[in-house]
């Protein structure tokens, strides 16, 4: 069935990602086919529908990510700054993935408030919230919901290249829907890209702070 409002959409969603770089043109090392269904009653395109593939597609090429990072160790005392840190390390980044815990204790340099409210197309976390300049490298810094640290353990990511290749999705995805009795099927097949890239994962520990929580833990134990 003709789905109204589709072309336009992904047109403009094309536009829109084309201006997000760890989404866009990463280097292709192989894909698989999803397949997404939901129940609508109405037989229109569904933008909301749209949005929640595209979440699924982040997700996805995030938890890859975390799963395939390098990991570092830095005691808190012995960090200084990011730029320091970016001067130092073998891997090339181009790109930052930060918390709301690694951002507000380590000064990276983002805004204090994380809003997760939803802009046109996708959360406004795909958006970049700053630069950083390190000598003449040039790193887009995103936060992330999905990272996962505590205070006293705060994570960040450096990757060189992006995780996924989205506006391809899009250009090789299909929407169909096929009309039923009480509520119509909504189907997108789309493929997901797995990406040629490095991963850092800088975890900067309070160890003073995690060592008397751990040997609390032990005296409580006992």
């Amino acid at each position: 069935m003709k789905t109204t409002g589709f072309e336009n959409f992904r047109k403009s969603l094309e536009d829109y990602l084309q201006k997000i770089d760890f989404v866009y043109s990463g280097d292709v090392i192989n894909s698989i086919d999803k397949t997404y269904t939901k129940k609508l009653k109405h037989l229109s395109f569904s933008a909301e529908f749209m949005k929640e593939v595209m979440l699924d597609i982040y997700n996805y090429s995030f938890q890859k990510m975390l799963e395939n990072s390098k990991e570092i160790v830095i005691h808190r005392n012995n960090f200084h700054d990011v730029y320091s840190l970016i001067d130092d390390v073998s891997l090339n980044p181009r790109i930052m993935f930060y918390s709301k815990n690694s951002n507000l204790n380590l000064n990276l340099g983002g805004h204090l408030l994380e809003s997760d409210d939803n802009s046109v197309y996708l959360p406004n976390y795909f958006n970049r919230r700053f630069k950083l300049m390190s000598s003449g490298v040039e790193v887009s810094s995103y936060y992330s919901p999905l990272i996962s640290d505590s205070e006293d353990d705060c994570h960040f990511y450096l990757i060189d290249k992006p995780i996924q290749s989205m506006v391809w999705s899009l250009q090789n995805m299909t929407y169909d829907i096929k009309r039923s009795f009480s509520s119509n099927n909504h189907t997108v097949k789309i493929p997901v890209y797995n990406c040629d890239y490095s991963a850092l994962r800088v975890r900067v520990i309070n160890t003073q702070k995690l060592r008397e929580e751990k040997i609390n833990s032990i005296l409580y134990d006992n």
